[in-house]
């Protein structure tokens, strides 16, 4: 059971060494092995206790009074009665003992409550040792409640003890009284039978009784001195049985001396194995953080990796700003060509605007002639149409005429001729007036469709000028942003070269560092390989030791058990011994 704790303990200081340390949490740890420990303890003890148990149980059958048939004067049962007696006082004391040390654990297991309580920052540990002191207070409570249980037996057979030492007192009274009262039996049926010759054998019966008296006496004294001699036997067999007591007890200390001796080699054997686990852990820890350490170099080595693969996207990216520089430079190249055009056709332009300006006066001199020609047409009409209104009136002045003449048709016929012929000729000549406005109207509207011609292409020409100017304008514009872009190219490029050249450096520092970290990767994973095949070969020969010493501590154990029954098998031959030794 001890073992059993002591790698519970050692469990329990694996789990907390690897989660983290401090202190407060070794104070915590060594209240709580040694609460484990002095629980261990007590079980340990306690079940030695309940073996003893047993042994009293078995004897208290033996002596069950039924089952003596009133032997209560033999030796074999007054042998038994002071070894029971003897062990009982045994178990008494230890159990005592053992409650007294049980007493004091519910300090030990506050103080550890305490500690660990302190140590709440520590989850992991923290419920690990909050379990472990709820463990080590459950079989706080079980060891109590086995002791209490021995107490209650150790009481039992107290009470069955004095209830056989009453019974053997009071049988013994009972067969004193007996014993009287046969005799009181006897000489009242003698003195019966003998009445009716009371007088004839006085003499006899006095002689009788004097014989009687006499053989009684030394009856008596017989029986007196069978009782001393069964006293100074018994007391001769309680010397020895106290003799053998104090040589049981002297074989019993000596025994729990040697089981003591090999509890200290095996609290020390178990020290050496804390210190080998705490080392093993330490190797494992350190292991660890080498492992960390390499993992930690890794990820140095995929950083620069990337700083790499950025640097390189970097150049790609260059390499394309610089493709991009040369499709501007073309482009660049390409807009100066159209500026040029551009220019070429201002010039042509301005000279077609030049042209057209002549063209324009010219039309504008033909428009003043054409107006000039219009306004005549004008007062041409005017007239015309006043020569019109003329023949209009002479025409109703004549119909009126005719009107009036048709009255004498018969009478002025060769006036009517005359008439019809004035008539016919103003007609024509009205006739030829209207062709002539007609005429005059058709060269008006085509003066007017001229002119409005005229100022058509005007505004078109002026449309093409404001649009050659706008776009001299944009071209200029153009000119100037792309100047300034062709300033900014330049100015990137430059930068660009710059940072190429910066990125080139780089990229020669960064793999130069790489291979010096790649070498010390290499080194340092060597160093590591080496330190694991170490760890590797110390584990090995600490598993060894581990195996070595379990191994110790079985044969310990063995040689204790052997210990144990070699007390027990020299207590049992010192009582085979005293029970074949012959009585004094």
């Amino acid at each position: 059971m001890d073992d059993l704790a002591v790698s519970d303990i050692n469990l329990d200081l694996d789990a907390i060494s690897i989660s983290g340390g401090g202190q407060e949490l070794e104070n915590a740890i060594k209240f709580l092995t040694k609460v484990d420990m002095d629980l261990a303890c007590s079980s340990e003890k306690l079940l030695n206790l309940h073996f003893l148990l047993m042994h009293l149980l078995a004897l208290n059958d033996e002596l069950d009074p039924r089952a003596v048939d009133n032997g209560y004067f033999k030796e074999d049962f007054l042998e038994k009665a002071l070894r029971y007696d003897l062990l009982i006082g045994i178990l008494d004391s230890e159990v005592r003992e053992v409650d007294i040390f049980l007493a004091t654990l519910p300090a030990e297991i506050d103080d550890a409550d305490h500690e660990i309580s302190s140590c709440r920052h520590f989850q992991e540990v923290y419920t690990l040792m909050d379990e472990k002191l709820h463990k080590c207070q459950e079989s706080l409570k079980q060891s109590q409640e086995q002791a209490l249980e021995v107490k209650r037996h150790i009481a039992n057979f107290q009470k069955d003890f004095a209830a056989v030492e009453s019974e053997k007192s009071e049988k013994d009274k009972v067969l004193d009284l007996s014993d009287k009262n046969q005799l009181f039996n006897l000489s009242f049926r003698s003195r019966t039978k003998e009445l009716p010759r009371y007088v004839s054998r006085m003499l006899e019966k006095s002689l009788a009784k004097e014989l009687a008296l006499e053989k009684k006496l030394l009856e008596s004294r017989q029986n007196e001195e069978d009782l001393k001699r069964k006293l100074h036997y018994t007391e001769q067999v309680a010397l020895h049985m106290e003799e053998a007591a104090e040589v049981v007890w002297g074989r019993f200390l000596e025994a729990e001396n040697a089981s003591e001796i090999l509890m200290g080699i095996s609290k020390e054997l178990v020290g050496k194995y804390q210190v080998i686990q705490f080392n093993l852990n330490s190797s494992v820890q350190r292991e660890a953080e080498l492992i960390s350490k390499i993992e930690n170099v890794v990820e140095q080595l995929k950083a620069k990796d990337i700083i790499v693969q950025e640097l390189e996207s970097v150049n790609a990216d260059y390499v394309t700003k610089c493709s991009e520089v040369v499709n501007l430079k073309d482009k660049v190249k390409v807009l100066e060509e159209q500026l040029k055009e551009t220019r070429f056709h201002l010039k042509e332009a301005n000279t077609s605007w030049e042209a057209s300006q002549h063209q324009i006066n010219e039309m504008e001199h033909l428009i003043e002639t054409l107006k000039e020609g219009i306004e005549a047409a004008e007062s041409r009409v005017d007239a015309v149409e006043g020569k019109v209104t003329e023949l209009t009136d002479s025409n109703l002045e004549l119909t009126e005429e005719l009107n009036f003449l048709k009255g004498s048709v018969n009478s002025k016929t060769e006036k009517v001729s005359v008439l019809e012929k004035q008539l016919r000729e103003l007609e024509l000549q009205l006739q030829h007036a209207r062709a002539s406005s007609e005429a005059s109207q058709e060269q008006q509207n085509m003066l007017y469709s001229a002119i409005w011609d005229m100022e058509t292409l005007i505004e078109d020409l002026k449309s093409k000028v404001s649009k050659a100017e706008g776009k001299t304008d944009s071209v200029e514009e153009q000119c100037i942003e792309l100047s300034e872009a062709n300033f900014e190219l330049k100015k990137e490029v430059s930068l660009l070269r710059a940072k190429l050249r910066h990125l080139e450096m780089s990229l020669d520092d960064a793999n130069s560092s790489k291979v010096a970290i790649a070498d010390e990767v290499n080194l340092r994973t060597k160093i590591m390989m080496d330190t694991v095949m170490q760890l590797a070969f110390e584990r090995e020969r600490i598993q060894k030791q581990l195996y070595f010493l379990t191994k110790d501590d079985t044969m310990l154990v063995g040689k204790l058990k052997k210990v144990s029954e070699e007390s027990f098998n020299s207590i049992s031959r010192n009582k085979d011994f005293d029970e074949r030794e012959p009585p004094l």
